[in-house]
C-alpha cells in the first residue's frame, strides 16, 4: 500500500493528538516513550515546513524609481 504524503497539516494535526495522549496520562511508560520520540519526529518536520515556507515569502516593494521589487522576507520586518 502506497504511503501519504506528509503534509504539515497532517502533521500537525497527529502532534495535537499526541499531546493529547501524553497529557492524559493513562499511557503506559514505553507507549509514552514512544508517542514522545514520534513528537520530537513531528515537531522537526513542521520547524522545517515553516523554515522554507519563510524562505519562499517574498514581499513585494517598490524601488527608488518607482518600479517593483521582490524583497526576501525577513522575521523583523513581520
Amino acid at each position: 500500500m502506497a504511503k501519504k504524503k506528509q503534509t504539515f497539516e497532517s502533521t500537525l494535526a497527529r502532534l495535537e493528538e499526541i499531546t493529547d495522549l501524553l497529557e492524559n496520562g493513562e499511557a503506559p511508560l514505553a507507549d509514552s516513550i514512544k508517542l514522545y520520540k514520534e513528537g520530537v519526529d513531528l515537531a522537526q518536520f513542521c520547524a522545517e515546513s515553516l523554515e522554507k515556507a519563510e524562505a519562499e515569502i517574498a514581499l513585494l516593494g517598490k524601488d527608488e524609481d518607482g518600479g517593483f521589487v521582490l524583497t526576501p522576507f525577513a522575521e523583523d520586518e513581520a
